[in-house]
């Protein structure tokens, strides 16, 4: 290689060290700004640069350089992600019921509108996307609600098990333990129009007007029957009759 070829490779090493110079004055500035997912994506277009030229320059050490700011970024990036995550996880650990479902769902939207205020800054679409499917289910719930609150009972109980059965496959455990809650409230009150209308029905034929297998059923009144607030009085195992209380004394 004569001299004139050994100044232009010096003069396109240094151009190129410079370029990268410049590539990790960018990263550094935007993860002090907290631009941490925006600092990745510069750290991969840099390490790409070197790659192209790694075959005409030793540049291991450039390479070696970015490696270390890519890890000092995925440390940064899980630091606030994790954050984002926590809040979310502690708000799926409340316990819902029909009464404080609005206030929580407020809770929800604060983090939801900062989520979506940082959501390229540190990469959290899957946190926001988890979020508005949960907003989803809330809505089925509100239907729900509107369903068995003017005695609509067989629309809610089938809205119930359309909630549980997509419910089920997603990590929302106040959910599921809120469902659970609301279709006892609704078995309950379907129970305590029955008593207003009868002394006793059987089993089967109970089972039959509230669309419910007689075993689970059976469950339902094992349950609850020993509450004071129960419209069940008693089950008479032999002749398979459930009686009701009288209206007055619930």
């Amino acid at each position: 290689m004569n001299f004139n070829s050994n100044l232009q490779s010096y003069k396109n090493k240094k151009n190129l060290i410079e370029e990268l110079d410049f590539y990790k004055f960018i990263i550094l500035k935007k993860i002090n700004d907290g631009e941490i997912n925006s600092a990745s994506e510069k750290v991969n277009s840099a390490k790409i640069l070197i790659e192209e030229h790694l075959d005409s320059f030793d540049l291991e050490g450039q390479l070696l350089e970015f490696d270390e700011l890519k890890d000092k970024i995925n440390v940064e990036l899980s630091k606030y992600r994790m954050l984002y995550e926590r809040r979310f996880h502690n708000l799926l650990k409340e316990r819902l019921n029909e009464s404080n479902l609005e206030n929580f769902s407020k809770l929800l939207a604060m983090l939801k509108n900062d989520i979506d205020h940082n959501l390229d800054k540190y990469n959290l679409m899957d946190i926001s996307s988890s979020i508005n499917n949960y907003f989803r289910f809330i809505k089925k719930i509100y239907e729900i609600f509107s369903c068995y609150k003017v005695l609509n009972y067989h629309d809610a109980s089938d809205k119930i098990f359309d909630f549980v059965r997509d419910v089920k496959s997603e990590d929302f455990p106040n959910l599921k333990v809120l469902i659970s809650s609301i279709y006892k409230n609704l078995l309950n009150n379907r129970l305590f129009e029955f008593s207003k209308e009868c002394d006793k029905l059987s089993l089967s034929e109970l089972s039959r007007r509230m669309s419910i297998n007689q075993e689970r059923l059976l469950n339902f009144i094992n349950l609850i029957k020993k509450q004071s607030k129960s419209p069940i009085k008693d089950y008479i195992p032999t002749t398979q009759e459930v009686i009701f209380k009288s209206p007055e004394l619930l």
